[in-house]
């Protein structure tokens, strides 16, 4: 159980680490919003939402597996997913939540449905050190882990290039990700501005706008209607439409000369490849990121993502020459 079926990279890397850490030995069903797409991209058995308590009855175990789930972005059925595991655990299942991040300003219900089930889970770890110390406020014990998606292994270089000259992209030439956006719509506006600033100052790069999540139902949660908004304002801008696996994702992060980065994921895929990070996080899991990492973020403002733009692909030349 977790964010899967959303049509989410980073959700959906996160699924196919979790099932690597699983093994192929184990009989595994995927709760998925989604759940054609979930078994044909991971070749798992997955199931709607309407069968996922009957599930309950067939197996032995519930993992409660990755990512954001415990946060304030989490929509009414995500807040759901606590009571779900009581459920699971009053059922005698071994319950396991791992690999999550919980903020600090999760909502009340879901905040003590979570401490109730963190006293039956037979382990729970967490991703980084600001859900850990959430925890300890509440007098939760849990370990910290990597990101699930850190088992994933990114598709090669050449698919990554082919995915960037699909979308127009000279890839020999510089070329700076995009991964932005819109869950906030009070900053929206100042995120358009500050883009269009961006791409006409910088006239020499190449700018590609990376989709990491194209939600089916929720508007503000699908970036790619940002993307093509961006775009009639700055055609210059590139944009990457498709669905692609999240190892091809991470490919064409591999490929870039720098990211700018708003969501948690574009981050950790471009510490990953190595690829000079401009950090505008949006959220406060995407801020801890940032901050434990030492990175000093960038506000959405033309001039200083221009800046910042500027020195990364200068130090991304330097590393390449190296």
């Amino acid at each position: 159980m977790g964010g899967y079926g959303y049509r989410n990279v980073g959700d959906e890397a996160i699924l196919a680490g979790l099932l690597r850490q699983i093994g192929p030995d184990r009989r595994v069903s995927v709760v998925s919003r989604m759940p054609a797409e979930t078994a044909a991209l991971h070749g798992v058995n997955a199931i709607p939402l309407r069968e996922s308590v009957r599930a309950l009855r067939s197996h032995a175990s519930l993992v409660i597996g990755g990512g954001g789930l415990f946060g304030r972005d989490m929509g009414a059925l995500g807040r759901l997913i606590p009571l779900y595991g009581l459920l699971a655990s009053s059922l005698g299942l071994k319950v396991a939540i791992h690999g999550v991040g919980v903020d600090r300003d999760m909502r009340p219900v879901a905040a003590t449905l979570l401490r109730r089930l963190s006293r039956r889970a037979v382990i729970f770890t967490v991703r980084d050190r600001s859900s850990a110390e959430v925890l300890a406020e509440w007098g939760i014990d849990a370990t910290v882990v990597p990101d699930l998606s850190a088992g994933v292994e990114p598709a090669p270089l050449a698919r990554g290039s082919e995915l960037l000259r699909l979308a127009g992209i000279d890839p020999k030439r510089p070329v700076v990700g995009l991964a932005l956006t819109g869950m906030r719509p009070h900053q929206t506006a100042a995120l358009e501005a500050a883009v269009a600033h961006l791409v006409d100052a910088v006239p020499d790069v190449q700018f590609c706008f990376i989709p990491m999540s194209q939600h089916p139902f929720v508007h503000a949660h699908n970036d790619l209607l940002l993307g093509r908004r961006l775009q009639l304002r700055s055609p210059r801008l590139a944009v990457l439409d498709g669905s692609f696996r999240p190892e091809e994702v991470m490919a064409v992060f591999a490929c870039l000369s720098a990211a700018v980065c708003m969501r948690y994921h574009s981050l950790l895929f471009a510490a990953q490849a190595g690829t000079p990070i401009i950090p505008v996080p949006y959220a406060p899991k995407c801020e801890a990121w940032v901050d434990e990492q030492g990175l000093q973020r960038v506000p959405v403002e033309g001039a200083a993502l221009a800046a910042a733009v500027q020195a990364a692909v200068g130090l991304s030349r330097e590393m390449h020459v190296a």
